[in-house]
């Protein structure tokens, strides 16, 4: 079955999840306003994603936000189900996890995250993603980064296998118009193997007043093992580097970016594919306190299948809707 095809069941599931935490949330909205609590949300998000070896994935997830004070200032919890198939292969993934959310509204700093866990093919595994920010100079910025997920290949979901993903980045700002960004991390997998990353970055206000910037992009990382099965993609060594054309502007009570960028990867010192990028995402206010956020994401370099025409593309949209 085509991508095409697979994408309206993600459509349907959220038609029938979302009325059902809305009906939820109302109930739980009358309880916290008999009490005096704090005000109540309804988050829905639906993501979809393909790959040029026919690998697909559906995510909806459905939750409430109590207590909630605006999009940037909550606590929450949600259930989702991600569907993963290629050719007549499918598994489904049912998981919960727990949302968290704080951040200053005029530089985003603070801390974002979700956590819990999911189970798929027999296997239960820890998901999530922090990401906890702050600024200990007024030219300096410390990111710091853990997340986990299932690995997404249909070897690797029978095993069971999953990473963990722990990192920390330092942003410098070197001039009026040119920042630096530099991170190191390490990647954990259940199935013993481990890598090292380090990653890179030099963004260069080309047109400030547009919020126009010029970037670039490097990353690598080494693997800790040679042989992981042919569950996924692993060479000893990978390098990548892109030159990016971003965009970001404020229109009305929206957000909107993207950015266009190509390069090449490098792997195992010696084999050379182009790389290309494109990113687009819209953010901002509705009605009535409603919140939505679409992207959509292009991408062209090798992830956890080895081919040197691999690319993928994902799309997605969250709503918070308070009450």
């Amino acid at each position: 079955m085509t991508y095409a095809r697979r994408a309206p069941r993600a459509a349907v599931r959220a038609a029938v999840v979302v009325p059902l935490l809305v009906l939820a949330a109302v109930t739980c909205t009358a309880v916290a306003q008999a009490a005096g609590a704090p005000q109540v949300a309804a988050l829905a998000n639906v993501d979809v994603s393909s790959d040029t070896d026919g690998f697909h994935t559906e995510r909806v997830r459905a939750g409430a936000l109590w207590p909630y004070a605006s999009w940037l200032d909550y606590a929450g919890v949600a259930v989702q189900n991600t569907r993963y198939a290629q050719d007549h292969w499918s598994r489904d993934a049912a998981g919960v996890v727990g949302l968290w959310r704080r951040q200053d509204s005029a530089t985003l700093a603070g801390l974002v995250a979700e956590g819990g866990v999911t189970q798929v093919a027999g296997h239960t595994r820890v998901i999530g993603d922090a990401d906890w920010s702050f600024r200990p100079a007024k030219d300096t910025g410390i990111e710091l980064i853990a997340a986990g997920d299932v690995v997404g290949t249909e070897t690797a979901i029978e095993r069971g296998v999953a990473y963990g993903f722990y990192a920390a980045s330092v942003e410098q700002r070197l001039t009026d118009r040119l920042t630096g960004i530099a991170l190191a991390g390490y990647q954990s997998f259940t199935d013993g193997n481990g890598r090292t990353h380090l990653r890179a970055r030099l963004v260069w206000q080309a047109i400030p007043d547009e919020g126009v910037n010029v970037e670039l992009r490097w990353r690598g990382y080494r693997s800790q093992q040679d042989d992981v099965g042919g569950a996924y993609f692993n060479p000893d060594r990978y390098r990548q580097w892109q030159g990016v054309g971003a965009l970001r502007r404020h229109v009305g009570s929206w957000t909107i970016s993207g950015a266009l960028g190509a390069g090449e990867e490098t792997v195992n010192g010696s084999d050379t594919h182009p790389v290309r990028t494109a990113e687009l995402r819209a953010e901002g206010g509705l009605p009535r306190g409603m919140r939505v956020a679409l992207y959509a994401v292009y991408n062209r370099s090798t992830g956890y299948v080895a081919s040197p025409d691999y690319a993928w593309r994902e799309g997605g949209v969250t709503l918070i809707v308070p009450f």
